[in-house]
């Protein structure tokens, strides 16, 4: 019987029109920014010749290709020597105006030259003197003396060793591109989550089924249980969907490479924060489960509210003001409200928020799932108390 709910609950979900509807959105907002935002943004300057969206993607791949690989002082000399450094700022966009992905690489990381600032490059650095250098030398040093206090332990020493890296020259923008189409895309699912899940249980009681289902306390228990696992399954799909489609576009378009290196090298382009010296695959990992933990407990807190409604409409009202009122909650409050704000659904899904709190995103983590068991538990057992006038 349980099954049979449980199935029926998703049959109701997915014959709702704005399902299909969020779904449709979802992709098509993501595909339009995905084309125009950011392969529409991308731009390449070879010998005189200007290459912007898609050309200038498959020119800065093309070039790039000659020159992957261990990055060393020769290899630099080179590249400056065939592209030079760019010297001409943009004026009504970001970046140089007569840059490329390589030429851009060696100033952001040899040189004191900075588009961000304004700066010209006007000074060139070796490899070790370099704070890319400085960086690699120290995360290595770090697998080195985990690896001393573990002598004893072979296997674990040669696992360690697998973990160090050299800084590598490959055309990692399709990384940058897939974290921040990811959070566009998580941002599209949370309002749909907040839209869907709403009426899981506010619209038992908008038609008046509640009576029927609560005629035994049989009924009642395993009613819940088919609603939560349904709006679970139905959460957990959704967020496969999103993360799937946008690294497939990234996959195509970008071809993801490079990922064996520091987050530095790989994203930002510079060696400052704590993130930036921490291997590109460790901070993944770390955005996809605050990711799908932002999904969790949003279908959690939704839960929980959607119980305590008499209709949906009110439920995604209320819904999607706690959604937002964490933006207010950090606007006006500092310390260590910071942490638990950070641990809510809006900020779980920001890349910026992670680059800010990574050295704490474990602590963040378990705040995330006590909201979520929190919510859960109380949104059941409202529900299952509730009476029907």
């Amino acid at each position: 019987m349980r099954m049979q709910l449980y199935k029926m609950e998703l049959y109701k979900i997915f014959h709702r029109k704005i399902f299909w509807i969020g779904i449709l959105a979802i992709l098509g907002l993501m595909f339009v920014y995905f084309w125009f935002a950011e392969v529409g943004d991308e731009r390449c300057v070879i010998d005189g010749w200007s290459y912007s969206g898609y050309e200038a993607v498959q020119m800065n791949k093309k070039i790039t290709e000659e020159y992957a690989g261990t990055v060393t002082d020769e290899k630099i000399n080179q590249i400056v020597d065939k592209y030079g450094l760019p010297s001409e700022l943009n004026e009504n966009m970001p970046g140089w105006k007569n840059g490329n992905y390589l030429n851009d690489f060696v100033t952001r990381f040899f040189t004191n030259g900075s588009w961000e600032n304004g700066v010209k490059p006007t000074e060139r650095y070796r490899l070790k003197d370099t704070d890319l250098w400085k960086a690699y030398k120290e995360y290595n040093e770090n697998i080195d003396s985990k690896s001393e206090k573990n002598d004893k332990k072979q296997m674990k020493n040669e696992i360690l060793s697998m973990w160090k890296l050299k800084p590598t020259l490959e055309y990692t923008t399709g990384w940058k591109v897939f974290g921040e189409l990811l959070q566009f895309g998580l941002i599209l699912g949370s309002i749909m989550i907040i839209c869907v899940i709403s009426g899981i249980f506010a619209e038992e009681s908008q038609t008046k089924m509640l009576p029927l289902i609560f005629t035994t306390v049989e009924g009642k228990r395993k009613d819940t249980s088919a609603k939560v696992l349904a709006s679970f399954t139905i959460t957990v799909l959704l967020y496969a969907g999103i993360t799937g489609s946008a690294w497939g576009l990234c996959k195509i378009v970008y071809d993801l490479k490079g990922g064996y290196n520091l987050t530095g090298v790989v994203i930002s382009g510079s060696m400052w924060k704590t993130v930036d010296k921490v291997p590109f695959f460790s901070y993944l990992s770390a955005l996809l489960i605050l990711g799908m933990l932002a999904f969790l407990s949003l279908n959690a807190i939704t839960l929980c509210i959607s119980a305590y409604q008499d209709s949906m409409f009110g439920a995604v009202v209320a819904t999607a003001i706690c959604w937002a009122i964490p933006l207010l909650v950090r606007i006006f409050f500092g310390g260590f409200v910071w942490i638990l704000v950070d641990s809510m659904p809006m900020f779980l899904i920001m890349q910026v928020n992670l680059n800010d709190i990574y050295s704490i995103w474990c602590v963040v983590a378990v705040i995330a799932v006590g909201v979520l068991a929190v919510s859960l538990t109380k949104g059941i057992l409202h529900y299952k108390v509730k009476q029907v006038v």
